[in-house]
């Protein structure tokens, strides 16, 4: 009776609601009014809308807001600016990413609203929506009076629960919750009695919830709850979802906790064999064929491959009747892989064409192609081991096939599969096809594009979390922080925070962003040594944290260049990219001028943009352009950005030993803006080295971040090793020596102390001997003179071109280019700007490591390298004869088939000529009879008449 009395006070309240808003909307005809309606459910918005439609007599029009929404003023404009309506009711702030950046901008132009807007604006808003308004745009709020209130009543809520539960078994997969009806919810349900069942149901959709937000453990707290419920109450089905569902977080688990992971996939197997078995008995063969693919994966990644085999075939048969085209080519690549752990190549082969062969024929371009191709690379690779020392042999001239892939038709299919397989979808796998990318390059001789896809490695691990530290590679940005932090619904400051303390430089991060959301500064010179960390900080750290930042209700743009040979297509070209990409639009034309590039910087401010333009390695600049005329361009074009450009700041990024070619920029133009004043305090901003505490918290942050976690007290012994009388820890000799530890697995301290009193010293040497190792056999010795070449005996780093190295050692100048291309991009060498280019070692400590090579005479050296490249002679000679004896018995079997086909001809022509001769005896024996009938019938002629002539 209680419920019933309460369900009907609800009802009047929200008919009663309802009229006020109708004579709301009625009385503000003309004129602006700002009203706020309570509502917390969607269902309950959509179903008073639909009652407000029927109730008002004033025809109104309808917004709702996109979660990309960046402001509230300019979106109404934008709706109502040909039509004006009489009212103007909006739903979906809840959804909107950026609200409390939207609402302080609506908050500021809050008179614009009165001014422009003569209707009534109806704001649809949930409790945690008025909550921000009142915290971010009160003064707006002030103008509406109290706010208008729906409320679902709780036999409603019941209702809607059941809905929300039937649903969420029915299509799990595509089950959505908003977050803020969740927390609603649930605070609604405490005066709402539930019965065993809705409670159990409302445990499954918290789990479902807290999955989305990598709340694992709260989310299997949640599924064991709901799991204990229906298997008292034994309906099976329930059970075989809610226990797919625990495995499927055990697996997030294990994604996010590598350390762990083999615990969580062995529970992930666990439940879904239970899951399966339960499918089965239910005969819920669509939920069996889901659940046999997910288990067969667990499998795989346990490396349980004689299970796997056996559960694959079971698979491949359920899948035929009830799966789909997808499911049946994962058992394909299931069997394919299992194969290849038994090196049986040729049923890995034909696994992964059967896989390929099945996508084909249905005309599905599906990503999981890059995998089937990965797994048929690998299988014929090892089929026959086939180099340029093995060439594949020559067809058989009859019924022979050739069964042997060269490398390059395996470098083929590698690199199709690197082209459909994108790291931002399966991580995991892209590095697979990189590693066996990587791996035949290097057999094959290809030293720097096997060098080039390492980098890539590196660049990808760094990227996605899964590498604490790159060595004296450029850091990459932070996108695994990004995803995870847009999928566990974080704001985008929140994000934005986390890239700051992930990077280790939050201070610097955080100085640089307060510039560019200072008016008054308009400029920002960074400025440091070689190797501190200036384009990593900004390419890794500053871009991506200004690409989620909204200033003042306006997006920032940040549009990076790093090189100046064209600066203005280059310019151009990112400039136009960046607008199109975060506005949505497409613009037409070129902007590849000064000019072009002032236009849309100008058009920026219409498009609310704030404008970041960011010159990194500006040193470069100067030697592209080594005519102070022809620099003059450049520097007219930053002048008047900075002069008559407001919403737009510029930042430059150059070596500090570069700084005084910014003087000549100050002379040649007018930069009033800055009082002409380019080298003050205000506007440079020193980037150095790490102080102990920041390389310590550093370290912390990197090896958390990729959960490879270091004892306390290794980390305090490891950066007071690298600080050492300095004081300070230079980057990237954190990151070389870090990058070392990573690859030993080192993790404590009596670990780091077994290398002995030089620890630091001999990673870095490690570091060194990789690199060299990288360059190839045959030019591991080329590398250690030209390094030892680049410091002299004062343990200074002298600049020498590539002439000079040359002329030391008296190589082959493809070796010399080969060896310098591949330790300038490992880092350990600096390739110097100018005419002719020159080069220099990085730092100053690698020095004495470089300098120990010296006991190797250079003579000595050019001796082994003499002897490589004998070798390597004899080895081309040797192939040389094995090619032109392959060529002569490909010659001979061509004479062979030829002749074999002239004995055909001829053994053709002979019986073509038997039967011939058989024809003409036959014809001969016919002629014969008939000659002979002629002549009896000639001879009884000449009878008959002599006998007529007697008579006669």
């Amino acid at each position: 009776m209680v419920n019933s009395n309460l369900a009907e006070d609800i009802a009047t309240e929200n008919e009663r609601s309802l009229s006020t808003l109708v004579r709301t909307i009625a009385r503000f005809q003309g004129k602006f009014s700002l009203t706020l309606v309570r509502c917390n459910y969607a269902s309950l918005r959509f179903a008073m809308l639909q009652k407000l439609r029927d109730h008002s007599t004033v025809e109104y029009q309808e917004l709702a807001l996109e979660p990309a929404t960046k402001t509230l003023y300019q979106t109404i404009l934008n709706a109502v600016q040909e039509q004006p309506p009489k009212a103007l009711i909006i739903v979906g702030m809840e959804s909107v990413v950026a609200l409390d950046d939207l609402l302080a901008g609506a908050n500021r132009a809050r008179d614009q609203f009165k001014q422009d807007f003569a209707f009534p604006l109806i704001l649809w808003v949930t409790d945690s929506v008025l909550s921000k308004f009142s915290r971010s745009a009160n003064d707006l709020k002030s103008w509406a009076p109290p706010p208008i209130q729906f409320t679902m009543s709780p036999d409603d809520l019941r209702i809607f629960l059941r809905q929300k539960a039937d649903q969420a078994f029915a299509d799990v997969e595509n089950f959505k919750l908003d977050d803020c009806e969740i927390e609603l919810l649930e605070n609604d349900l405490l005066n709402a009695e539930l019965g065993p069942e809705l409670q159990a149901s409302w445990q499954f959709i918290r789990g479902l919830v807290e999955v989305k937000k990598n709340q694992i453990d709260l989310a299997l707290e949640h599924y064991q709850q709901n799991l204990t419920f229906w298997q008292q109450n034994h309906p099976l089905e329930r059970q075989g979802i809610v226990c797919q569902k625990i495995a499927q977080a055990y697996n997030r688990k294990a994604e996010l906790h590598r350390a762990g992971n083999q615990g969580y996939w062995q529970e992930a197997r666990k439940y879904l064999q239970q899951s399966l078995e339960i499918f089965e008995q239910v005969q819920r063969h669509d939920l069996a064929a889901k659940c046999i693919s997910q288990l067969c994966e667990v499998l795989r990644l346990l490396q349980a491959w004689e299970e796997l085999e056996n559960l694959a075939k079971k698979a491949l048969k359920i899948h035929v009747n009830y799966g789909t085209v997808s499911q049946v080519t994962e058992d394909y690549g299931f069997l394919a892989e299992v194969a290849l752990q038994q090196s049986q190549w040729e049923k890995a082969c034909e696994s992964a064409k059967l896989a390929l062969s099945v996508l084909e024929q249905a005309g599905i371009n599906k990503k999981e192609t890059g995998l089937y191709l990965l797994l048929l690379a690998k299988g014929q690779r090892n089929l026959i081991p086939c180099s340029t020392v093995n060439p594949p042999q020559p067809a058989l001239a009859k019924g022979g096939s050739q069964s042997v892939f060269s490398p390059l038709e395996i470098i083929e299919t590698l690199t199709q599969a690197k082209v459909i397989t994108q790291p931002q979808d399966d991580v995991q796998l892209y590095l697979r096809i990189l590693e066996e990318l990587r791996t035949l390059y290097f057999e094959q001789g290809e030293y720097l594009k096997a060098f080039d896809i390492k980098l890539e490695q590196q660049a990808v691990k760094s990227k996605y979390g899964l590498q604490a530290f790159i060595g004296a590679s450029r850091l990459q940005s932070p996108q695994q922080i990004i995803d995870i932090g847009l999928q566990s619904g974080k704001s985008k400051a929140e994000i934005v925070e986390e890239i700051e303390a992930a990077s280790g430089r939050s201070r610097d991060i955080k100085e640089i962003s307060k510039r560019i959301r200072t008016p008054a500064c308009k400029l920002t010179i960074v400025h440091g040594q070689s190797g501190v960390g200036k384009s990593s900080i900004i390419q890794a750290w500053l871009v991506p944290a200004l690409q989620l930042t909204t200033f003042e209700a306006r997006d920032i743009l940040p549009i990076l260049l790093q090189s100046y040979h064209d600066w203005a297509r280059d310019c151009g070209e990112c400039l136009k990219a960046g607008i199109e990409q975060l506005k949505a639009v497409h613009l037409s034309g070129a902007i590849d001028t000064p000019t072009a590039i002032l236009k849309q910087l100008r058009l920026n401010q219409d498009r609310n943009l704030l404008t970041v333009l960011i010159f990194d390695q500006f040193e470069e600049f100067f030697f592209a352009y080594r005519d102070p005329i022809g620099r003059q361009e450049l520097y007219n074009f930053l002048a008047e950005c900075l002069n008559q450009i407001s919403d737009l700041k510029i930042i430059l990024s150059l070596r500090e030993d570069y700084l005084f070619y910014l003087l000549e920029f100050n002379r040649a133009t007018n930069l009033s803006i800055i009082d002409n004043d380019i080298l003050t305090k205000k506007i440079c901003y020193y980037l150095g080295n790490f102080s102990i505490s920041d390389a310590k918290a550093i370290v912390q942050t990197l090896t958390k971040g990729s959960q490879f976690y270091l004892d306390d007290d290794l980390v305090n012994a490891l950066v007071e090793d690298l600080a050492g009388e300095m004081g300070e820890v230079r980057p990237i000799e954190l990151q070389i020596v870090g990058t070392q530890l990573e690859k030993r697995q080192i993790t404590q301290l009596g670990e780091y102390q077994q290398l002995g009193s030089q620890a630091k010293l001999k990673l870095v040497k490690e570091f060194l001997d990789e690199v060299i190792a990288d360059c190839g056999k045959e030019n591991k010795d080329i590398a250690k003179v030209v390094l030892y070449l680049l410091t002299d005996e004062k343990e200074t780093r002298p600049q020498k071109n590539f002439a000079e190295l040359a002329a030391n050692l008296r190589i082959e100048l493809v070796e010399l280019e080969l060896v310098l291309g591949m330790i300038v991009k490992s880092g350990l060498v600096l390739e110097v700007p100018g005419t002719p280019k020159r080069y220099q070692l990085v730092h100053d400590y690698l020095v004495p490591f470089v300098r120990q090579w010296g006991n190797v005479k250079l003579p000595e050296i050019r001796e082994k390298i003499e002897q490589v490249k004998a070798l390597n002679q004899r080895a081309t000679e040797i192939l040389k004869d094995c090619d032109q004896q392959q060529e002569q018995l490909e010659e001979l079997l061509a004479i062979g088939n030829r002749n074999f086909k002239k004995q055909e001809e001829l053994d053709k022509n002979q019986e073509n000529l038997e039967e011939l001769l058989a024809i003409e005896k036959r014809n001969l024996k016919i002629l014969a009879i008939f000659l002979i009938i002629i002549n009896i019938i000639l001879f009884s002629i000449r009878v008959v008449d002599t006998i007529i002539r007697g008579v006669a």
